[in-house]
């Protein structure tokens, strides 16, 4: 059984955390305009800024259910889960480095611009691309430290599950201030 100090400084480091987010999300940027490029199929989506600044990166993944055992669901999620961190640090590894990467991310560009009726040159779009994968190689570690389940599902009719998971800037920070409070 938990001592009552050891509860209490639970609380405290719950509720620094709660604060640590409410504060995170007052940022002191502009209102940027995101814009978001998929990968994998849309497996793996990455938002990040008109400048190239990455915001966050989102992996689904799916599981089968294969039996009708209590805990074949959890198991499933699991699997799904190991499944969509997996496929990040594929992504990080491979196509963060390939010239897909920076084509994707023109093209996203182009669609955002249309959209947001924004403009800039085709150098300043290879510039962004560059921008974006530094900024995702050099936060990998990170990013993948800071994923965390953001939805899951459970489809009855296929008996399959599948489950997003999500890292961003935000969420990378919260980690590293929990991570000072509990003195790691």
């Amino acid at each position: 059984v938990p001592s009552h100090d050891n509860i209490m400084k639970r609380i405290v480091i719950l509720a620094m955390a709660v604060l640590l987010t409410a504060c995170s999300t007052f940022s002191s940027k502009k209102d940027e305009r995101n814009v978001k490029s998929e990968f994998f199929g849309g497996d793996i989506k990455v938002t990040y800024t008109f400048s190239g600044d990455f915001e966050s990166i989102a992996s689904s993944g799916t599981g089968k259910v294969t039996s009708n055992a209590p805990d074949a669901v959890v198991k499933a999620y699991i699997v799904a889960t190991l499944r969509a961190r997996k496929q990040i640090a594929d992504f990080m590894k491979a196509e963060v480095e390939s010239e897909k990467f920076k084509q994707t991310v023109y093209e996203s560009l182009q669609e955002a611009e249309e959209e947001y009726k924004a403009s800039s040159a085709a150098v300043t779009k290879d510039k962004i691309a560059s921008n974006l994968q530094e900024n995702i190689k050099q936060k990998s570690s990170a990013i993948l430290r800071g994923t965390y389940v953001e939805s899951k599902e459970f489809d009855k009719g296929t008996s399959t599950v599948k489950v997003v998971i999500k890292s961003s800037v935000k969420d990378i920070e919260t980690a590293k201030n929990l991570s000072r409070l509990m003195g790691n």
